[in-house]
């Protein structure tokens, strides 16, 4: 089966490139902030209670075939019926007693977020997402477009010892009238894993 996956930050020790085979430690995000076309709807899972170092139930492990997956705010074991989709959580990592969800990347998406330029900052648009087909999730892939890395037209080079540093508050408070009045900002990774089922 395949499960959409959200990266909003690139894993460090691998890509995640098309075809590749990935184990990874996920977590179930009952909200994850993308179009409802995009996410698991009425997913039947089975759950299982996780407990703390306490002995106490922190989470459940929810599991469909070879997927392994920690959902936070809920403790029942048993069939549950979920809406939503999987994360990325490089702190899972350094949790050794959790089960890895091993499967093949068949698909990688650039999430893009349209944002309207306010007073002060970047306003975000609701419903205003893009996806754009790449092939790995290289974290040098999540670009703003127009990029914030191109030199805004000026007046030439700084003068030496005049160049300092600003905060991205600041920087928009003074470059808001030279910036677009729309910008797509990008996000981080939708990825399509497939997992295979128990073997």
């Amino acid at each position: 089966m395949l499960w959409p996956v959200l990266l909003d930050s690139a894993p460090r020790d691998t890509t995640w490139s098309l075809g590749e085979r990935v184990s990874t430690r996920l977590r179930w995000l009952d909200a994850p902030d993308l179009p409802e076309d995009l996410v698991l709807q009425q997913t039947v899972v089975r759950a299982g209670t996780l407990l703390g170092f306490d002995g106490q139930p922190w989470a459940q492990l929810i599991g469909a075939g070879g997927l392994r997956a920690v959902r936070e705010g809920d403790h029942r074991a048993g069939d549950v019926t979920l809406d939503g989709c999987l994360g990325f959580d490089a702190f899972l990592r350094i949790i050794d007693d959790l089960p890895v969800t091993v499967g093949i990347v068949r698909r990688v998406r650039v999430v893009h977020d349209l944002h309207d330029r306010g007073t002060s900052e970047w306003i975000r648009r609701p419903g205003g997402v893009r996806l754009t087909d790449v092939p790995d999730a290289c974290p040098t892939r999540l670009r703003d477009e127009p990029s914030f890395g191109e030199p805004m037209p000026d007046d030439g080079e700084p003068e030496p010892g005049t160049m300092r540093i600003m905060s991205p508050e600041e920087y928009f408070r003074l470059a808001r009238d030279q910036l677009p009045a729309e910008q797509w900002q990008a996000r981080g990774f939708l990825v399509d894993l497939e997992v295979a089922g128990p073997a």
